[in-house]
């Protein structure tokens, strides 16, 4: 039986890495780091085995050659780290970016990929039209990024929540929040360790996907615009897809049914348009 993404011990970024990287980009700049990170995508790639064998079953299923297209996947993720944390530092260029659609950031509730870059989008609260934004983490990752904008004093207009506790009070805060033209990021494509009874079934690629009802679920009640969204590298330049949901049904069980297969045909469009940005390196398929 493969391990879930939760059951697998987390490779990302501790507070002692992040303040590390942060200091070695003050001093030298972008280029060391994206050196480092290739050795540390070089190791992880020998040595995380489970990973290696998700991404391996992914692009068998994909048909493309599978020891190339799993290293390059492993390596645009290091790549993606590096302007992740440039981000954090509000250094990233807003050139690099391409928006068709500003106006979507006015009280919308985002669902989110593991596709691409989604989260250096917290550049784009720059923006005119953009208000604060509120987006949901697993709590571990949740202190840490909490943590390291307070010891480097990086000021960014964002709260982040807890995946894992969302409540009655959360809810109305978020909806209120909503209301007023905030903006929302909640990932819809992995399962919730809280909540591995509470997915649904949907086809992908020719097999089969599990994927978590909650963030669908919340969105719905939230009564707000809902887009599903995509930040993924193109040459040097980030592109933003953004595709609005509208339900075609009045029955609350249908529109949530809409909702699963909608977003699931989101989700395979890009990851076949964006292969080797597919960042869930875990046995998803069945």
């Amino acid at each position: 039986m493969p391990k879930q993404w939760f059951q697998l011990k987390e490779q990302g970024a501790g507070m002692k890495r992040l303040i590390i990287t942060m200091y070695l980009y003050k001093w030298f700049g972008e280029w060391p780091l994206r050196i480092i990170a290739f050795f540390v995508v070089l190791s992880v790639f020998i040595t995380a085995k489970e990973r290696r064998k998700a991404s391996e079953k992914f692009y068998k299923i994909l048909k493309k050659p599978v020891l190339i297209s799993s290293f390059k996947q492993f390596l645009n993720y290091g790549n993606a780290l590096v302007d992740k944390f440039i981000s954090y530092t509000g250094n990233l260029d807003m050139k690099k970016f391409l928006l068709k659609e500003p106006e979507i950031f006015n009280g919308t509730f985002f669902i989110t990929t593991h596709i691409g870059n989604i989260e250096i989008l917290r550049t784009l609260l720059n923006h005119p039209k953009a208000k604060r934004a509120n987006v949901f983490l697993q709590s571990n990752a949740c202190e840490v990024f909490n943590k390291f904008l307070k010891m480097t004093e990086i000021k960014v207009d964002l709260d982040v929540f807890p995946v894992e506790d969302i409540d009655a009070e959360t809810s109305i805060v978020i909806s209120e929040r909503l209301k007023a033209g905030e903006i929302v990021f909640m990932a819809g494509d992995r399962v919730s360790a809280q909540n591995t009874n509470k997915v649904y079934k949907r086809p992908f690629l020719g097999k089969t996907i599990t994927l978590p009802l909650g963030t669908l679920k919340f969105a719905l009640v939230m009564n707000a615009p809902i887009y599903f969204i995509v930040c993924a590298k193109e040459g040097k330049k980030y592109v933003i897809h953004a595709e609005k949901f509208t339900a075609e049904a009045e029955k609350k069980s249908e529109i949530l049914e809409e909702l699963e297969s909608a977003y699931v045909a989101f989700l395979e469009k890009y990851t076949i348009k964006y292969p080797y940005q597919f960042y869930n390196f875990f046995d998803i398929l069945e």
